[in-house]
């Protein structure tokens, strides 16, 4: 082997214990990561514990519902910031403001919004979120609901490129938003 060989064969020796030492120390930090969950495990545990029985089931409805609402806004967070590092101007979203509070007129109380009515506020409100805009709802929401599943059938378009998909509504909240662009499902 001559110096040259033995040189490379160091040098690419030397790259890949660096590589090694750098996962390495990346792992240690998802350890240490997965050890505060730990933690946080304990600590529930603990909880649950000092909680009596009859109310037991009750704040754990009550704590469920906080934390899919608490996932819910990381999640709009996390979908915001990947907006606002594609484009500054795409981050900017109006939002459409919430139907009115039920007014009584003259004796007789005005009707709440229907099922469908939130259903289509709900959907319309999370599309302008996520950046689409030209929303066209096809279903017909006349009859919907107030709760279950509603599938909500959607036209939109994002950055002018027309997307075609489905928004799935459970009791009022989204379950899950399927958008494809129309251009990719073009043979």
């Amino acid at each position: 082997m001559e110096t040259w060989q033995f040189s490379l064969f160091f040098a690419a020796l030397a790259v890949g214990y660096v590589m090694v030492h750098l996962r390495i120390v990346r792992f240690e930090e998802h350890l240490r990561g997965l050890a505060m969950l730990r933690s946080i495990d304990e600590r529930l545990q603990a909880l649950s514990q000092q909680i009596p029985q009859r109310d037991h089931h009750e704040q754990l409805a009550r704590m469920e519902q906080q934390l899919s609402r608490l996932r819910e806004a990381i999640e709009d967070v996390r979908e915001t910031a990947q907006q606002v590092g594609e484009s500054l101007g795409d981050a900017i979203v109006r939002i459409p403001q919430p139907p009115a509070p039920v007014v009584v007129e003259g004796g007789a109380p005005v009707a709440p919004p229907s099922g469908g009515d939130r259903a289509r506020a709900t959907v319309e409100t999370r599309l302008l979120q996520l950046g689409y805009s030209n929303l066209r709802i096809l279903n017909d929401l006349a009859s919907a609901p107030t709760e279950g599943d509603i599938e909500v059938q959607v036209e939109c378009e994002r950055r002018h490129m027309p997307y075609k998909g489905r928004v799935l509504v459970r009791n009022g909240a989204i379950r899950d938003v399927a958008l494809q662009s129309v251009a990719t499902s073009f043979p």
